[in-house]
């Protein structure tokens, strides 16, 4: 999987690195981090890709929410080089270690924007656990930061964004307060692929029946703490796509 593979035990004797994949990306990694985990499970499961039931094109509009340090953003950026890929993250640490993984691999058409999506507009208190980072759930031992909070539609809104091609969460238990908002975007939105919580009242069932009553082909996995779905409406159901301002 990785080229420099001599380097991969590197984080985890304490030394910082620089780990390049065969497939041509590059993954700043960070000692004492998550960070080699959360490449090597973009890299070896490909949740969100893998089982070709998300397609990318080269002039898509992507926007990835919940981008950590970018694994799932840089994949986004390099199989739609001519589209426009924003990457939603609000802890400033990842914020940090995104942007390097995004110069490291010389991208252009990647926009960071460091900001909580929600259910309406504000500030969100975000508790910071590394890949656990949420402003739903509190474990211990976690550090808060305050962030601004949007909604979709305010977010889509400001960036003169009329169609998604692709909108991918995995925001920790936020999912459900980002979704609840978006009836009226739906129309605009060609695919999605998530990780959700269930959380006693929203389930894989409830999510997938929620979104085939908008339009959606869905398919999707439930374990005891998360479960993954994908959904894909017919594109001539949704509207033009604008791919830069």
């Amino acid at each position: 999987m990785y080229r420099n593979w001599r380097l991969w035990p590197l984080p985890k004797l304490g030394f910082d690195t620089v780990l390049r994949l065969r497939n041509g990306l590059s993954y700043a990694i960070r000692a004492g981090t998550m960070d080699l985990s959360i490449v090597n499970e973009a890299s070896i499961l490909n949740p969100y890709l893998g089982g070709n039931r998300i397609t990318l094109a080269p002039d898509m509009v992507v926007m990835d929410v919940g981008a950590n340090i970018g694994d799932f953003t840089l994949q986004a950026a390099a199989r739609c080089p001519r589209g426009r890929v924003i990457a939603v993250e609000p802890v400033t640490e990842h914020v940090e270690a995104l942007k390097r993984n995004i110069e490291l691999n010389g991208f252009s058409n990647i926009e960071v924007l460091q900001l909580a999506l929600g259910d309406g507009e504000g500030q969100s208190e975000i508790h910071v656990a590394g890949l656990a980072s949420s402003g739903t759930f509190a474990g211990p031992g976690t550090r808060s930061e305050m962030v601004r909070k949007a909604s979709l539609s305010t977010l889509m809104k400001e960036l003169a964004i009329e169609r998604l091609d692709l909108l991918k969460l995995d925001c920790e238990g936020a999912e459900w307060q980002i979704l609840a908002g978006a009836d009226d975007l739906f129309p605009r939105i060609l695919q999605i692929c998530m990780e959700y919580h269930p959380d006693g009242v929203w389930t894989g069932d409830k999510l997938a029946g929620m979104l085939r009553a908008h339009g959606y082909e869905v398919t999707f996995t439930q374990g005891s703490w998360t479960g993954l779905l994908w959904a894909l409406r017919r594109e001539d159901d949704a509207g033009p796509s604008v791919a830069c301002r």
